[in-house]
Order: structure tokens, then sequence, then C-alpha cells
């Protein structure tokens, strides 16, 4: 299944070579998992990136983001299914099963389950990955978590799941339910894992007439691109490096993502 059972390494810094001497450079992109999603690599010259996968073809250049409302689950009572099988919410498991009407393999991959409410709450885990909802036993669904439960959790507990940013993502939009996690390195391939920076100055395609320091958002009209910032409601993407051409890229100084 997924990406469960793969022997993945700890975080990576580095500064030559870009990112190939960990497995998979920079402007690669891979059929399947070199890292665990939401990976991380900070390069010496302030230049942060996240390791995710795409729901979609992307361009090079471009932003992109993550649909929470589809790789999320809002707080929920009594979902946590009680120890079986060798899945256990108890201490020191990294194993539990939860009940979801529906729910994909690897969906929640990178994501944060987080407890809210009664036995064990609190806290919140790393998601490693998860299996599909099997039909056969009312919406069972395993999780496979990185680091182990601290406190016990019982069919009582109440839970929530942020989706992982990098997880599924496609070429930004203005739509509500949809936020920016990162700049595409390279062109990339519908469910092809990779790179996707997320701090430091990265070319991001422009929409308009852009000048030197210009707040920048996204683009109100042009998937991935960013535009002039005309609307305090309009999350902060960074600030222009110089004054692109309008049909072409600009180096952008990120400041609003998630690093």
């Amino acid at each position: 299944m997924g990406i469960k059972n793969h022997n993945f390494g700890t975080n990576r810094m580095g500064g030559t070579g870009i990112g190939s001497q960990y497995g998979q450079g920079l402007y690669a992109e891979s059929s399947t998992a070199t890292f665990p999603i939401g990976e991380k690599l900070e390069l010496s010259d302030g230049r942060v990136f996240r390791y995710g996968k795409t729901a979609a073809a992307v361009a090079a250049g471009l932003l992109v983001s993550q649909d929470l409302s589809a790789t999320s689950v809002v707080e929920t009572d009594n979902i946590v299914i009680a120890a079986a099988n060798g899945f256990d919410p108890a201490a020191g498991s990294t194993q539990l099963q939860i009940t979801l009407a529906s729910a994909t393999e690897d969906q929640f991959a990178g994501a944060l389950l987080q407890t809210t409410d009664d036995a064990g709450e609190g806290y919140q885990y790393r998601i490693k990955s998860n299996s599909a909802t099997d039909a056969t036993t009312s919406g069972k669904v395993d999780i496979y978590l990185f680091d182990a439960i601290k406190v016990a959790l019982t069919t009582a507990t109440d839970i929530a799941i942020v989706g992982g940013l990098w997880y599924d993502v496609v070429g930004a939009t203005a739509a509500t339910d949809y936020v920016v996690a990162g700049v595409t390195t390279t062109a990339m391939t519908s469910g092809y894992y990779g790179w996707f920076q997320t701090a430091g100055i990265a070319t991001i395609l422009a929409d308009g007439t852009i000048a030197v320091a210009d707040n920048l958002t996204l683009s109100d009209g042009v998937a991935g691109a960013v535009q002039l910032k005309d609307a305090e409601t309009e999350p902060l993407i960074g600030y222009a490096a110089y004054a692109p051409d309008d049909s072409g890229h600009v180096g952008v100084v990120i400041q609003g993502l998630v690093a």
C-alpha cells in the first residue's frame, strides 16, 4: 500500500547538488515517492522546498494549492475504533483505525491528526499513510502515524484531520477552499512526486503590470500566477524582485507560505 512501508530518511539540509544527493533533484519528478509528503529541503541561499504530489499536470513556475475540503476531516465524535487486529489507539501505538464513509488510499498522507476533546485531547500526530475505506467493515480506515500516540485515545475521543498542504496539489486558483502551498520547480505530470518551493526567491508566472517591490497575491483570473495585491482579504504570496514583462514570469521573494 502507498508509502507506509517506505524506508524514508530524516529531514535534509544541503547546498550542493540541489537535492540529487538525497535521491531526487529539485528539477526531477518521480512516479513513486522518494520521501514522505512534506519532507523539507533547505539550501544555504535561503530557498526552502517541500516534497509533494500532484493531482493534475502543472507547468514550471506556477503556484500550486491543495483542496483542503477534499483531504481534511472536520472535528468528529466517536469515530476512533477500539483495538483490533494489531491496530490500537493506546499510548505507544503508531497504528489506529477510524470510521469514515469515504476515504481513498493515502488521502491523508502528510496530514495532521488532531485530538480535540476527551481522552488524549490536545495532541496532534503526523499521518504517514492511510488505507481506503473498507466498505465491508462499516467504513473502517487504517491510519499509520510517524510518531507514537502519547496519551491513549478511546472510542469517545474527538478528532480532526488537517490535510497535508503538499498532497494532491493543482495549479492554484482563487477558490475559497484552496490554500497556496508552494511553487513548482519544474513541469510536473499528474500523479507524480517532486519538490515545491516555499521560501526564498522563486520564479512565478506574472499576471498584469507589476513593479519592483510590489506586494503580490494569487491571481484572480490566471491559475498559478501572481498579481498586484488589490484587496486586504487576499493572502500575501510575497513581493516582486523586479518589474517583469506583462506575459512572463517574475522573481518573487516569498513571504506568505508555510516554509
